[in-house]
């Protein structure tokens, strides 16, 4: 478990698969961005959880006060032997504009590049989700490039370029 400031970060159990449906399954502008939101239904909601439960970079994000799930936090790990990962978020539209993304990402990137002694961790965004870009930006992350017609508006069918950031353990260590 990963602990910060007004948050818990921790492994999924099938217990969190309501609370997740009420938190994000349902977020619509979510579809925007990535597949399967919104989710078709509790079932959709379970079998996510349930895969979730079993990946150990897949991380719930839980507020301390009051205890509630505001979202999810995932690690790609491709290949361990590079110590490279890759970043990826989910906050419920009702949790958005509260910092929870920028707290559970900070975590994350201490988790795995100072603990886990990772040394690179990217991310990537969709040109037109600027919050986060803002985000990644915020927390450290240097753009490194821009891959045309790599993303999809999953709810318009508009196409954009996706964004790819990263952050060296270095960099993250002279952040602190």
């Amino acid at each position: 478990m990963i602990e910060t400031k007004r948050l818990l970060i921790r492994h999924f159990n099938e217990k969190d698969t309501e609370e997740c449906y009420q938190s994000w399954g349902k977020d619509r502008s979510l579809g925007q961005y990535m597949r399967p939101y919104p989710v078709a239904g509790m079932q959709q909601m379970k079998n996510l959880v349930q895969g979730f439960v079993t990946n150990m970079n897949v991380w719930v994000i839980v507020n301390k006060e009051p205890e509630k799930i505001v979202g999810y936090i995932t690690v790609d790990v491709p290949y361990e032997q590079l110590c490279i990962g890759e970043i990826g978020y989910v906050i419920g539209e009702k949790f958005q504009k509260h910092g929870y993304a920028r707290e559970a990402v900070s975590g994350i990137l201490t988790e795995y590049l100072v603990n886990r002694n990772f040394y690179l961790m990217e991310a990537k965004c969709n040109e037109t989700n600027t919050a986060s870009r803002k985000l990644l930006e915020q927390t450290g992350f240097l753009e490194e490039g821009r891959l045309r017609g790599r993303r999809m508006n999953l709810l318009t069918g508009e196409r954009n370029d996706l964004l790819v950031f990263s952050i060296t353990r270095e960099e993250f260590s002279g952040l602190s």
